[in-house]
């Protein structure tokens, strides 16, 4: 299992008689967020969700590899210790830092710190997390991002609970709120069905 720390020390080698840079054996390009900024304000939005989708697999992946060293079960491991993990990275590929509240089966996921500007839309943040979590935990897992006074927060949970999530969304409804309606609805579900 991994440590409770994130360390980032050696999580990036850049080997200059190469020319390369390898994080975790897996060769890696370093951009300036600008450049990003530039592509991302000229590729149609479906290009640059894919390019979020597969970067959060990638993430989800990697956490989910940290969290098995050693033969531990990823899926057994604390909350604390998948969100150290999970900050560590974002934070070395300069993503900011999530915070997460659970709600049953439903995450509330608050995003903090600078994250790159122009490049940080709804969508984007949807399909990276969407990736991270279904890939972490071997499932489908949808997002759906939402502004509010304190910041940016994602809901995430299974396709059927982000569509409702969305109508509550439309409906006017926070992310508190809808995250303890879509946890209350779940469980009267499940008693119904017993």
């Amino acid at each position: 299992m991994s440590n409770d720390r994130f360390n980032p020390a050696g999580y990036f080698t850049f080997d200059l008689a190469r020319g390369r840079a390898v994080t975790e054996k897996t060769g890696v390009l370093v951009l300036p967020v600008e450049l990003l900024e530039r592509l991302a304000g000229e590729a149609d939005a479906g290009a640059l969700e894919r390019l979020a989708r597969g970067f959060g697999e990638w993430l989800g992946k990697r956490v989910r590899d940290r969290l098995s060293a050693g033969g531990a079960d990823p899926l057994s491991a604390a909350p604390e210790t998948f969100l150290n993990e999970l900050n560590g990275l974002l934070a070395v590929h300069g993503l900011g830092r999530a915070v997460l509240e659970s709600f049953g089966e439903v995450l509330l996921v608050r995003l903090d710190g600078d994250l790159i500007a122009g490049v940080h839309g709804a969508a984007f943040f949807e399909a990276l997390f969407s990736g991270v979590f279904t890939t972490f935990l071997g499932q489908d897992a949808s997002c759906l991002a939402m502004e509010t006074p304190g910041g940016r927060c994602l809901i995430v949970a299974s396709p059927a609970a982000i569509r409702r999530a969305t109508q509550l969304r439309s409906a006017g409804v926070g992310p508190e709120t809808i995250a303890t309606r879509l946890y209350q609805e779940a469980r009267a579900a499940r008693e119904g069905a017993r």
